[in-house]
């Protein structure tokens, strides 16, 4: 080496040692005739007057730190793209430019700027390129780079990857470099030591002259923190931006998919199903996009599937423990060996018979399911190989075109031949014992006709299953409202009414709001309803928003609740936000926003909204008007999913004054309170509707003390007794109840100071116990309630 003034080894250093080995010099002289000398001599005319000064071991770089993605897409290990042909013509287009030929996608998380790239190396594998992009395309792993980088070591490789992606051009294989998570290279400043330069800067003068082409991935919020700052690096750039599919391309694109992710798992997607996970994950997972949350949900279903088919089915399981607790039975039957116990041993008996036939069935059942998907999974690969050959074949620079023929005949053959057992579905061999098909369960048989399965076997993927993932990551009972949202919302107004006594005009209003917008035909840049509750205290204001929440959502739970009391102030508006930059508190994020990010659907209460200071208001006109709001860490929460609800005492002196319907004037007066009490006419615009609440009247209390006495039957300690209260009783607690003032809330008061004190007196005292009737009546005197049992009476 020191001879040729090479820096680095070569093959023709190894090859002049091995020579020059006493050795080896003695073997070529004997056997060949040939000296050392003329060896050595002819290696270095070979090799000529060029000096080795680097490493020439291939694209050594590129080969450590990058990824080759052709050979990726050539194997099929990237999944086929679709739906995003104009971002990739943009970039091929691009990519040919003379000078700046390099592009970075944008957008958001999740909605598929990687597989732009992967796109773009399915069509070069293919050759369906031009010809100035015929070549190779490597991701570049930005990890690799940084780890275990020594002082100047992180800079040396950069540079190395730089100069491999520079010789590349002049081969017959000219790369270009995928950097996803562009944003990287302008923080790798440092590596290894304070003194040092960031890849930004080392990648600036190649990018400009056209020798060096790159992709490079991000999503909008980090290009404009680390790479827009940067003029001179921005302008090297040409900007795609990757938006959001909507949720037709975002179905055809997990439609195109489906069958990886069946052939993965070995499962069968229903197609509604992917339509469902689709919907739902645009519905419910609001803070994702598509198709990344869609294909997020499909795939843990697929997953969940996958695991129970290695468990035994649960129907057979439940078999198995009845025959063995059936064993028992009959085992103490014949131990006991008692006459009468004949006919009882028989009946086990034959009992015992039939689990062991319908054992027999769902046993022969499920090694028929089992060899069913084991063929299925046997085309499935087939087809998977035949793939791979046939891209193969396509990427080849000289065409077989007869080689390409057979082998998509040959795919052809397999898939018609998956289709038919997919439509056969599982065929059990042999019939079994005649008894056993009198005993087999028909409810399997029609299950397998529908499905082409059955229920013993867990492979399907249904809506249901996609149901099921979306309620684990949301708590969100959605099973129930797939099935019954319609219903629900048909009969959600005497759903109400059997919990709110009393205000059917208030009702209404509230449910025509959910009507509308839960049909699609309100706006849908709006929350779901914005209404604004006003009324005497005690007429059943909160009680309607916790029934909403039960019904739209399932729990009462669903509903987050702040009192305007609290922010009379103009700071405190902070704490629903979070704080701003710089102030403590600002990494905890707001009370409000950071519920309805973890929450989505929800209502939002908002109880004596006129005690609030003008900023609350203000904040709210954003979210009534466009259903989001931005939180202190600039971060956009949506709210279109939410029921906003506001209650209010304004004007309920004028309301508490009629018990019967609201009149016009009565509400004129209302509303001419509401502006008199610094609610302004935008705030007043964006209410959906002003509903009122009037005062309990004698009839309307009636009713709710009715439904008190329900609700207390359903408590434990009354469970196993029976209130029995007379009219006069009821008539004597209502008296005492009725308040304009305090409404409902004073009668609650009285059931729990006249009724419940003095029966958890007699309980103590044992005058009363379980299974019996409590008899309540109004003692002689009048001055309060006779509590006794009836075996006393």
């Amino acid at each position: 080496m020191k001879e040729m003034q090479d820096l680095f080894a070569n093959p023709y250093h190894l090859s002049i040692a091995v020579v020059a080995s006493p050795e080896i010099a003695t073997i070529l002289a004997k056997d060949h005739d040939i000296s050392k000398d003329d060896v050595i001599r002819s290696l270095k005319d070979l090799k000529g007057s060029k000096v080795t000064t680097k490493d020439d071991d291939g694209f050594k770089y590129l080969t450590r730190y990058a990824t080759d993605m052709l050979a990726l897409a050539r194997d099929s290990k990237y999944d086929d793209t679709i739906g995003r042909d104009e971002e990739i013509r943009r970039t091929i287009q691009i990519l040919c430019r003379r000078t700046k030929n390099s592009v970075v996608l944008l957008g958001e998380p999740g909605v598929g700027k990687t597989a732009v790239a992967e796109g773009l190396a399915h069509r070069m594998a293919a050759n369906q390129v031009p010809q100035n992009l015929k070549g190779t395309l490597y991701n570049l792993d930005l990890g690799a780079l940084f780890a275990g980088a020594g002082k100047g070591e992180y800079e040396e490789r950069v540079k190395g990857v730089i100069d491999d992606v520079k010789r590349s051009q002049e081969s017959q294989s000219p790369a270009i470099l995928f950097i996803d998570e562009l944003h990287l290279i302008s923080v790798g400043k440092g590596q290894g030591g304070q003194a040092g330069m960031d890849a930004a800067n080392l990648l600036k003068p190649e990018l400009a002259r056209g020798q060096f082409r790159c992709i490079g991935a991000t999503t909008l919020a980090e290009y404009r923190e680390h790479i827009e700052k940067d003029g001179a690096l921005t302008r090297r750039f040409a900007q795609v931006i990757v938006n959001e599919p909507t949720i037709d391309q975002a179905k055809t694109i997990l439609r195109g998919s489906r069958e990886r992710y069946e052939n993965h798992h070995r499962v069968w997607i229903m197609d509604q199903a992917i339509v469902t996970a689709v919907e739902l994950a645009h519905r419910y997972l609001t803070a994702r996009r598509l198709p990344d949350s869609a294909f997020d949900l499909m795939d843990e279903a697929c997953a969940s599937a996958r695991v129970q088919q290695d468990l035994k089915p649960e129907t057979i399981e439940e078999l198995e423990q009845g025959m063995v607790q059936q064993e028992h039975y009959i085992r103490s039957l014949e131990r006991d060996n008692h006459p009468d116990d004949d006919s009882a041993l028989n009946e086990a008996k034959q009992a015992m018979l039939k689990l062991k036939a319908k054992l027999r069935f769902l046993e022969r059942e499920q090694s028929a399911v089992t060899e069913w998907w084991e063929l299925i999974a046997k085309y499935r690969d087939g087809i998977q190989k035949k793939r791979l050959e046939l891209n193969t074949a396509r990427s080849q620079p000289s065409i077989d075109s007869k080689k390409i023929a057979r082998l998509e005949d040959e795919m052809k053959r397999l898939r018609d031949s998956l289709v038919r057992t997919e439509q056969k579905g599982p065929v059990q061999k042999g019939s079994g014992d005649q008894r056993d098909s009198e005993i087999m369960d028909h409810q399997f048989v029609s299950l397998l006709a529908k499905n082409r399965r059955t229920v013993s076997s867990p492979n399907i993927i249904t809506p249901e299953s996609i149901a099921v993932i979306v309620e684990k990551a949301t708590k969100i009972p959605v099973r129930q409202l797939l099935d019954t949202d319609k219903e629900r919302l048909l009969h959600l107004q005497s759903t109400l009414e059997k919990t709110v006594i009393g205000q059917p005009e208030a009702i209404n209003a509230v449910v025509n709001a959910i009507q509308l917008s839960r049909t699609g035909l309100g706006n849908a840049n709006r929350p779901n309803a914005c209404l604004l509750f006003t009324g005497p205290s005690g007429t059943g204001k909160t009680l309607l928003s916790k029934a909403l929440a039960e019904e739209l959502f399932g729990q009462s739970t669903a509903m987050i609740r702040i009192d305007g009391s609290e922010y009379s102030q103009s700071h405190s508006v902070s704490r629903l936000i979070g704080a701003p930059p710089g102030y403590v508190g600002y990494d905890q994020g707001g009370q409000l926003t950071e519920y309805v990010r973890r929450t989505p659907y929800c209502i939002i209460l908002l109880d004596e909204i006129e005690k609030t200071c003008t900023e609350f208001l203000t904040l709210f006109l954003q979210v009534m008007d466009d259903g989001r709001l931005t939180d202190g860490q600039g971060r956009l929460v949506d709210f279109r999913n939410t029921a906003i609800i506001m209650t209010s005492n304004v004007g309920a002196d004028i309301l508490s004054k009629e018990s019967g319907t609201i009149s016009d004037h009565i509400r004129q007066a209302v509303m001419q309170r509401f502006k008199e009490a610094r609610f302004s006419p935008e705030f007043l615009n964006r209410v959906d509707e002003v509903v009122m609440f009037r005062t309990m009247s004698a009839d309307m209390m009636k009713k709710v003390l009715d439904k008190h006495l329900e609700d207390l039957q359903q408590r434990d300690g009354l469970k196993k007794m029976k209130l029995d209260l007379d009219h006069a009783a009821k008539q004597w607690l209502i008296n005492r109840g009725i308040s304009r003032e305090y409404g409902a809330r004073l009668l609650t008061r009285v059931i729990q100071g006249e009724l419940l004190n003095p029966l958890a007196r007699a309980i103590l005292q044992k005058s009363v116990r379980n299974d019996e009737i409590v008899l309540v009546r109004v003692k002689d005197d009048g001055v309060g309630l006779d509590i006794r049992s009836s075996r006393r009476s």
